[in-house]
């Protein structure tokens, strides 16, 4: 994978991976891979889906064309076979175009069907961004990049045959789910994506 566009990093970047129950070998494994977004409510789908699988995550604000971003994700699969893989990467990296992020944002997919070995991946959608301090106000220029990339996202699993947890969707309509700080969830928030993310693997964990 060679990347497309300028890497250009936030001035600070982060991962967090967590592995559920590292030396079980009885239950299958779901990999959760996201930002901060994800971070919040993998716990909830972790409760939700235990006894029937262990859920791992790889939460990031690497860009989708950073090489970092591949590299880690590399060592992340590389420890544990996955049935499934929930994933997506939409609210870093600003300054790609549309076209850059599709071109990094397909090469990503392929490279997690190869890693992948047969597990089944599943494309979440980003959701929305709210004005500072007013949740009930959607962000006018954010929230439009964010609804351009998940058109473009949604087109590239289209043509790569990958199902779409539409995340955007479950949460619009609802500000009491939102934090003021114009990105992420309060707990009932959390609750609500990770019961929509529970639900949507379900017909996958067989």
């Amino acid at each position: 994978m060679t990347g497309q566009g300028i890497v250009q990093r936030e001035t600070i970047e982060w991962s967090n991976t967590w592995w559920n129950n590292a030396n079980d070998d009885r239950l299958l494994r779901v990999l959760l891979i996201g930002d901060s977004i994800a971070v919040g409510y993998s716990p909830v789908v972790t409760e939700l889906l235990k006894e029937r699988v262990n859920v791992d995550r790889y939460g990031t604000s690497r860009s989708i064309n950073d090489p970092a971003l591949i590299q880690e994700t590399r060592f992340v699969m590389n420890q544990y076979r996955y049935v499934v893989i929930h994933f997506n990467n939409g609210l870093h990296g600003w300054h790609l175009s549309d076209d850059a992020y599709a071109a990094s944002l397909a090469e990503y997919a392929r490279l997690l069907q190869e890693l992948g070995q047969g597990a089944k991946l599943v494309w979440a959608s980003s959701t929305p961004l709210t004005v500072h301090d007013h949740p009930d106000t959607l962000e006018p220029e954010k929230n439009a990049r964010v609804l351009s990339r998940n058109a473009v996202a949604a087109e590239i699993m289209l043509q790569q045959g990958l199902p779409i947890d539409d995340l955007y969707g479950a949460v619009v309509e609802r500000p009491e789910l939102r934090s003021p700080d114009g990105s992420h969830y309060n707990g009932e928030g959390q609750q609500v994506l990770g019961k929509t993310v529970a639900e949507f693997l379900q017909p996958y964990l067989s």
